[in-house]
């Protein structure tokens, strides 16, 4: 019998819209799944510094809604090497983490590895990783207030600015690179309320599928 040590982790990708719920749902589910001490990785902690350009460039170029805004070959490698059951370190160099100088970490292998975030269907490379992609779908008014709130009111964002780089930022890139990615989604999770149905059903499976990888 195979060794469960020895079984490729189960990875989930969980995308949507800024705002849609996806680390909220991302920490359901590994809460769920504690059994298996997940894995959770934010697309947002390998968003890259922008360091190459001058502080005036920078303005203009920044984004955090664009492909552009992800260190994707970095993302992919610690994705490939937690799936081989290996440690991986972070922050990683080059990204916004990095450069705060976040406290170094290192992350262990689990049989699950949970990865979000608002672009990770758009590589093809990352999406091939992935055994389960859910998109969590919310109607675009309640997502606009959920990050409002967030920026605002929970971050103590100044709301002139926060309506300046959604109308800048998330606005024109949203329909592009995020909703079009939808239809590499396995399941489409409706999330404008908790959706505990879903969660549970989620969990159901990847259950099975663990205790299938444990016996295969």
């Amino acid at each position: 019998m195979q060794k469960s040590e020895h079984a490729t982790p189960i990875t989930v990708g969980i995308m949507g819209g800024s705002a849609s719920g996806k680390t909220t749902f991302a920490s359901a589910l590994a809460e769920q799944l504690s059994e298996f001490s997940p894995v959770v990785l934010n697309q947002d902690s390998y968003f890259r510094d922008w360091s190459e350009y001058s502080e005036a460039e920078r303005e203009r170029v920044i984004t955090a809604n664009h492909p552009d805004a992800v260190l994707w070959d970095a993302l992919i490698t610690d994705i490939k090497k937690l799936r081989e059951r290996n440690v991986i370190e972070t922050p990683t160099p080059g990204t916004r983490g990095a450069q705060r100088g976040d406290e170094k970490a290192s992350v262990q292998p689990s049989e699950v590895v949970i990865v979000e975030g608002h672009l990770i269907f758009w590589s093809e490379d990352l999406r091939d990783l992935m055994d389960i992609k859910l998109f969590l779908d919310v109607d675009a008014h309640e997502r606009v207030l959920r990050r409002m709130l967030r920026d605002v009111a929970q971050r103590g964002g100044d709301l002139e600015w926060a309506i300046n780089w959604y109308r800048r930022d998330v606005l024109p890139n949203f329909p592009i690179y995020t909703e079009p990615c939808k239809q590499y989604a396995d399941l489409i999770i409706p999330f404008q309320d908790e959706n505990p149905v879903a969660l549970h059903t989620l969990v159901a499976g990847i259950r099975d599928q663990i205790k299938e990888n444990r016996s295969s």
